[in-house]
Parts: structure tokens; sequence; C-alpha cells
């Protein structure tokens, strides 16, 4: 047994948030700490969790004590250190319980309306997400691994992409607008748990929709599948828990894409508008519906106007791009996952009638690192696609090998090879099927070009040539810049 420890043999403890976060950095905490009288508080601990942390804060009113001997212990040296952007960000546990009680709710409301009290525990898991996210150190830089902690959950799939909608769409709102102190200098997460709660709430309609379990959809399948945003919207009316805003985020979050122009916004506006209408006719002399009424009918004010805040145009793509990760990275029947890395790259190259070159940014630079353990998706050496409309709105399209990336991964040094003409097709979507690889005019030039210094440019990357993706184009691609060469 080991001999008591006695007071003349401690040292207080400081405390200080400079300390604790180097402490969080090296996922540690180095030494014991006692009370006045040599009573053992808490031991020395590695990956401790926020709550061990939080035992921590509670004994500095009273006093924390450490041995003198530990003295060259208390700050972690240099050489511990962590780089930031190697700090796995979220807990397993409270990852997976959130997971778990997600996939209760899900299961609730196959039966039954959604409720207050249902409003009220969504709320509460979210903030209590979003929090544990902003209080750590890293969150800015660290990593996204979410993918890891669901792969062993044992959740069903639908609560694993509302789990990772979720989180990403939160990851991409919070590193993309910060939290700020409002009025009364408390943090002013309004807009934040909103989108978040949107991007728990947003495919809850699909509990009412009988989805085939295979991958080729009839029309009728996909029409039915496509109706999921006015059902989820529909069914958060029954809750006065949730506001209008968060309710305008689920009807339109896969409306992405504002412009006139031919794209993937689904359902159509008009549909929208009809089926909200005759809800609408149906509640009319009911007063009892008086709030649901009035929520209606602004929805069809925007409908009707197609007038939205910026913001709110920013939030929804935000939402529809975290829904598109979700569902790539889960397994389905009909095929295996797809890795975070492949899942993004597919996303770029499906963006071209779905989201606007700000849109693919919040993606790419600012959570996409994070969300592939910090491999790059667009290197140096690759080659990429890009499109850029002229002043008579035609689109052309250039092929192009990427010489350097700086931080943001969309806008690298490119060089310019050649021109080349894109295959679209409409199937149940509009989409860029292929690239007509003998239907090119070289570049003889071989203009390089600055993506980061041309802000003024309409320039974007819409696709990146990866031979698991499309083996045919890249071999193509690669014959044409070697003879060039």
């Amino acid at each position: 047994m080991s001999e008591p420890i006695q007071p003349d043999q401690l040292v207080k403890f400081e405390f200080s948030q400079e300390l604790l976060n180097s402490y969080r950095k090296t996922k540690q905490i180095p030494i014991d700490l006692y009370d006045k009288n040599g009573k053992i508080l808490i031991s020395k601990k590695k990956n401790p969790t926020e709550e061990d942390f939080g035992k921590l804060l509670k004994f500095e009113l009273n006093g924390a004590y450490y041995l003198a001997n530990d003295q060259k212990k208390v700050r972690p040296s240099s050489e511990a250190a962590i780089n930031p952007k190697e700090v796995k960000l979220f807990d397993p546990e409270k990852t997976t319980e959130f997971a778990k009680q997600t996939q209760q709710l899900i299961e609730e409301l196959k039966k039954e309306n959604m409720s207050n009290e249902h409003a009220l525990r969504v709320h509460k898991s979210v903030n209590n997400i979003l929090d544990d996210f902003t209080s750590n150190p890293d969150f800015e830089h660290g990593l996204f691994n979410i993918l890891e902690i669901l792969s062993t959950a044992g959740v069903s799939v639908e609560s694993e992409m509302m789990t990772k909608r979720t989180i990403v769409a939160m990851g991409m709102k919070v590193r993309t607008k910060k939290i700020v102190p409002d009025e009364d200098n408390k943090p002013n997460k309004k807009d934040h748990l909103h989108i978040m709660t949107a991007s728990f709430l947003a495919d809850i309609g699909n509990s009412k929709i009988n989805i085939p379990d295979r991958p080729n959809l009839s029309k009728e399948d996909y029409q039915a599948i496509q109706q999921h945003p006015i059902l989820s919207y529909l069914m958060t009316l029954s809750s006065s828990e949730i506001s209008t805003e968060i309710r305008t985020l689920v009807l339109n979050h896969h409306r992405p894409f504002r412009g006139t122009g031919l794209n993937n916004n689904f359902p159509d506006p008009k549909v929208v508008f009809n089926k909200l209408m005759i809800v609408r006719d149906k509640f009319l002399k009911d007063l009892s519906k008086a709030i649901i009424i009035n929520d209606i009918e602004y929805q069809l004010r925007l409908q009707e106007t197609n007038v939205t805040p910026v913001n709110f145009e920013e939030d929804i793509a935000i939402i529809s791009l975290a829904s598109e990760y979700a569902s790539l990275t889960s397994a389905q029947s009909w095929r295996p996952a797809y890795s975070s890395l492949t899942a993004l790259k597919m996303i770029v190259n499906d963006s071209f009638f779905s989201y606007s070159n700000k849109n693919i940014r919040h993606l790419l630079d600012y959570v996409g690192s994070s969300l592939t353990n910090n491999e790059n998706i667009i290197s140096p050496g690759d080659y990429v696609i890009t499109a850029s409309i002229d002043s008579e709105k035609q689109a052309h399209f250039d092929v192009c090998q990427v010489l350097e990336v700086d931080r943001f991964q969309t806008r690298p040094k490119i060089q310019r090879i050649c021109t080349i003409k894109p295959i679209f097709k409409r199937g149940n979507r509009y989409n860029i099927s292929d690239f007509d690889s003998n239907d090119i005019r070289m570049d003889r030039r071989r203009a390089i070009i600055d993506l980061a210094g041309q802000t003024s440019s309409t320039q974007r990357i819409i696709y990146i040539v990866d031979p698991s993706l499309n083996e045919k184009l890249y071999d193509s691609i690669s014959k044409i810049a070697r003879t060039q060469a």
C-alpha cells in the first residue's frame, strides 16, 4: 500500500483556460490531482472526455493540488502536442447515443404524429452536439470521425444518415459563420441550431413513404420520393416547438441552386404551391388550426414571390450537400458505402446542375479534409474540368491539370490542356453523363490560371477526372496531355 500524501508534499494547481486547452490538445491529464488534505480527486489519464474536464473545473472553487515532484509534468511538452488537424472531434459514446436516440424517434414517427415532446428532445440533442463540438479547441481544424463511430454504432441506415447529415451541416455552418456573442454576451447559436434541426428533420417524411429497396427507380417511384420535403414539412406542423424558419428550410432543402436555367431542384414550385393550398383550404375553417394556416400562408408567399435572403439559400445548399454526403457514405442493399474521398468527388462531378461555386467551396474548403482524414480531394497532378459562362450565357468546358493547391482546394493553380464537349443526359435528374474526348480543341498556349486570383471569374471546377470513377475519360485525357507535352 502506498504511503498517504502529506499536505507539505503538495503544490496548488493554477487553473487556466490555456492549460486546459493544452490537455485537450495532447489528449491527456498528465498529473494526479488531490484536495488540500492529500485525498485523490482525479487520476492522471489518457484520452480524457469532456466529462473529465468538467470535473476538473468543479475542483477549481475549493482548490486542487499536485505533487511537487510532478512540477515538470504540469505543462505538456511541445513534443507531445498533437497537430490540431489530427484531433478527432467527436466523442464515440455521445455520438452513438445521439444516433440511437435518432433511431428511436424514427420508429415513433412511423406510428404517431410529431409532438412537442419529440421536438424538445430534438432541440436538446442538437444543442448538446453543437456545444460539445464548439467546446473543443480544435473544432475549426480537427477530424470528423463520424464514419468511424457510426460503423460500429449498430443503428439503422436511416438513423446513420440523419446523424451524418446533422453533424456535417453543423460543421459547414460553424466553420463558415462563426458563433459570436449576442447583445447579452451569450453565444448567438440561433442560425446554427436552425440548420442543425432542419437537417435532422429534413427526411422524416420518408417514414411515410414506401421506398423501393432497389437501385433503379421507376419514374413513379422517383416522383414519390421527391415529395418527401413536403411530407417532412407537413409532419412538423403538428408541433408548435418547431419554428417557421426551421420549417422553411425543411420544405426547401432540395432547392439549393437558384437560377432560371436547367437545374435539379425539387419538388417543382407549382407542385409545392398546389399541395400547400390543398392543406390550407382543408384547415381554413378550423379556428384551432390558425397557427398552422399562418405558417402555410407564409410558405405560399415565399413560393409565389421566389424571393429569399442569400444566407437562407446558402443554408438550404448546406443541408442538401450534407444529405448527399450522408447518403453516399452509407451502405445500401444494392451497393456498399463509398469512402469519404470518393463521395466528395462524386458530389463535385454531379454539381453542375445542382450547386453554385460557393456551395461546393463550403463543402470542400471548410470540411472536406476533415471528412477525409486530411487527404486532399483535389491534388497537384490531378486532371479537372472547369466550366465558365460567357457574357452571352454560353457555357465553356476546359480540361486542366492541377499545378498547385493552397489552402482552398476549389481554387488551385491550373494549366489548361484543351476544351471538351460534355454529354448531357436527362433521366430522373439532369447530369453530365460523360465528356466526348473526340470533340476537343487543344490550347497551344497551355495557359496557366490561378483560380484563387480570379475573384470575378465564373470559372469553377465541376468535374474531377478520377480513374476509379471514369477510367476511359482519365486514360483519354492522360494520353492527350502526354501528346501535347
